[in-house]
């Protein structure tokens, strides 16, 4: 009995040392093969892991492509002592083409990124750097060489921008965008220009809409009833406002914008301008790189070419006036308000005449035509009957007057003619006679009837101030208007 329990005993030793022999030579061959397959997943791009079971290896995780799988499967088939390798839980990127990833920057200056990104390590980096949405992207593969520095310099490239966008297409990188004026468009194309240092096979595309084109160029139309209108880029220290301040009228319509460059003079132009517009039925001002290049103005009915045109010429610092024709094309008895002068005007017989508002009476118009002659007066060339060039806009203001004032039945006005008593007395009794005819004539060309008018000469018998004076000279020698009651 004893000799068979021995014998049991015995077996038994050797069968748990077998056993404990091949547990421990398994556990040793696992260890092996883990260390042998763990580092070739190390290297992928994406992250991958092994887990060793026996000796059976399993693959988990992402692969960028079947070629990277593949090349991941031959090494793990290289391990010894490996069994059978397993990779049906890896999934595989899609590949995207063309690849496509774009930069979008929002007019409050933030950067946004969509598309897809090739790793998930390169969309965070991203993110840290500021573009906005690059972590959370969709993965794809196919990224071309130099991906993430491309989308970097991108980045740099639109930081002098208002807005725009980096779109990388493929091998085609596209900037889009709008700068404030050229040189932030140059450090735009600038930055982009270092992309042929990190991924020398792109192609680049630039599209950079330029606001300010860094000079003054404009157009300014005027007109009486309309009022200003402005095309171009003008001076954004003056900007439309000051440019309407300066010739008194209403803010500009038109498109138009800001620029940094200067033009120094030109609110002093305008302000010396302003005067000019009551005498001008239309005005073109034409700006290019901060100088005056011409002016075209039409002049009202009945004025003088000359006069104006130095008016205008001297306020604009001795710029050439190109006149177009003065007739207007209204009808006998249209109206119009105009800005310059905020009086109602009213077209008669080929001019344009103030229209007054007043109970017509002979004492009311008389006090009007006193009124309308204050600060200045009708002036003859020295001598003669000839008008001065220089009265022929108060002769159109005259005559308005005339005309609203004889419309009444019986309403007639006495023109009188008076000199100074300078000369023979003869002399200037029928020097004074035909001054008031001429100023008679001036009214009937301008569409009063001529026997609404009665042209008198008073020579110097009427003298309103001292004959010893030039001042008083000058002060006698005047027209006057009167309707008799």
């Amino acid at each position: 009995m004893r000799i068979f329990w021995g014998a049991v005993v015995l077996v038994t030793g050797i069968a748990g040392l077998a056993l404990w022999g091949a547990n421990t030579h398994a556990e040793r061959m696992e260890a092996e093969v883990r260390l042998a397959a763990e580092p070739i997943v190390e290297g992928t791009l994406h992250p991958m892991s092994v887990t060793v079971s026996g000796r059976d290896i399993e693959v988990t995780g992402t692969a960028d492509s079947d070629a990277e799988l593949a090349g991941v499967l031959t090494a793990l088939d290289q391990v010894e002592g490996r069994r059978v390798v397993r990779s049906d839980k890896v999934e595989i990127l899609r590949t995207a083409s063309p690849y496509e990833t774009a930069i979008a920057k929002g007019i409050d200056g933030t950067l946004g990124l969509t598309g897809t990104v090739p790793t998930r390590a390169a969309g965070e980096a991203l993110e840290a750097a500021g573009l906005t949405g690059a972590a959370s992207l969709p993965l794809a593969s196919g990224a071309p060489d130099g991906w993430q520095a491309a989308l970097t310099t991108g980045a740099e490239a639109l930081a002098p921008l208002e807005e725009g966008s980096f779109a990388l297409t493929g091998q085609t990188a596209i900037l889009n965008g709008v700068a404030r004026t050229g040189d932030e468009a140059d450090l735009a194309r600038i930055a982009l220009s270092d992309l042929s240092d990190v991924a020398g096979r792109l192609e680049t595309v630039v599209n950079i809409e330029v606001l300010d084109p860094g000079v003054v160029s404009f157009e300014l139309r005027f007109d009486p009833v309309g009022g200003l209108t402005l095309s171009g880029s003008i001076p954004e220290g003056l900007g439309a406002d000051g440019i309407a301040r300066a010739l008194s009228l209403p803010a500009p319509s038109g498109e138009f914008s800001p620029t940094a460059a200067r033009m120094p003079d030109l609110e002093d132009q305008l302000a010396a301008l302003r005067p000019a517009l009551s005498e001008l039925n239309g005005l073109i001002l034409r700006v290019e790189n901060g100088a005056i290049t011409g002016v075209t103005a039409r002049l009202m009915p009945g004025l003088d070419i000359a006069l104006v045109g130095s008016m205008i010429s001297e306020a604009l610092g001795g710029r050439q006036v190109n006149f177009t024709d003065a007739a207007i094309s209204a009808q006998d008895g249209d109206t119009r308000s105009n800005l310059v002068t905020g009086a109602t005007e009213v077209a008669n017989n080929g001019y344009w005449l103030a229209q007054p508002d007043f109970p017509i009476s002979g004492a009311t118009c008389n006090a009007q035509a006193t009124a309308l002659q204050d600060g200045r007066r009708i002036q003859f060339v020295t001598g003669s009957a000839e008008l001065d060039k220089r009265s022929l806009a108060l002769i159109n203001d005259v005559a308005g007057l005339v005309l609203y004032c004889t419309q009444p039945f019986g309403m007639n006005v006495v023109i009188g003619g008076h000199t100074d008593s300078d000369g023979d007395e003869d002399a200037n009794f029928a020097l004074s006679v035909a001054r008031a005819n001429a100023v008679r004539n001036a009214l009937a060309a301008r569409g009063v009837p001529p026997k609404k008018m009665i042209a008198i000469g008073h020579g110097e018998t009427e003298p309103i101030a001292p004959n010893d004076t030039e001042e008083g000279r000058a002060m006698n020698r005047r027209t006057t208007f009167n309707w008799p009651e």
